[in-house]
């Protein structure tokens, strides 16, 4: 009786600790692989952002040479952010994301912390991984309650995020946040 109770204790420790590897190990199907596919491998870019530190009013962007490495196995995704933000001053990202076309969501936790979940439209509409997803969804902005509208473009060698704000409960239109635009680092050939 005690080692059922002493393996159970363990197993519960084991997933708590290590069940995150579990989730990766599960074959991805359908949408899942073809994103997989679609988005694997070593992407440069920019990053370009509104400037926080001018007067809203202001149309002032700063644009960051970027890197991203998108691991992509099973039903969970890790996006590798490298930004070169200035001389000397390297500063990294890992987001780990999951797309789940049957429940049209995404979901994203940056760096460890709890994952931001959005309602997604586009999947019915992608070709081979390709093609554009929507993005809704609730956040933060400038540390006040906000909606955000994240538009994923994904081409054979082009990757792009385009984020837009608004208040929330707005119906105000969308105001940019930030953009990232990609090319694969090596060009993948035409199929």
């Amino acid at each position: 009786m005690w080692h059922r109770r002493l393996l159970t204790v363990l197993l519960a420790f084991y997933l708590v600790c290590f069940g995150h590897t579990l989730q990766a190990q599960v074959p991805a199907s359908g949408v899942a692989a073809d994103l997989n596919a679609a988005l694997a491998g070593r992407w440069v870019g920019v990053l370009e952002y509104r400037d926080y530190k001018e007067p809203a009013t202001s149309l002032k962007r700063v644009v960051l040479p970027t890197w991203l490495m998108i691991d992509a196995a099973g039903t969970t995704q890790v996006w590798k952010y490298t930004y070169d933000d200035g001389p000397g001053k390297v500063v990294e990202e890992r987001d780990v994301v999951v797309f789940d076309a049957a429940a049209k969501t995404y979901s994203s936790a940056t760096n460890g912390k709890a994952a931001t979940s959005f309602a997604v439209a586009g999947y019915d509409e992608l070709k081979a991984g390709r093609g554009v997803l929507v993005l809704l969804g609730a956040t933060a902005d400038n540390n006040k309650p906000s909606e955000m509208r994240v538009t994923i473009t994904v081409r054979r060698n082009l990757l792009e995020t385009l984020e837009e704000v608004r208040p929330a409960g707005s119906t105000d239109a969308f105001a940019f946040r930030h953009a990232y635009r990609f090319v694969r680092a090596e060009a993948l050939a035409v199929k």
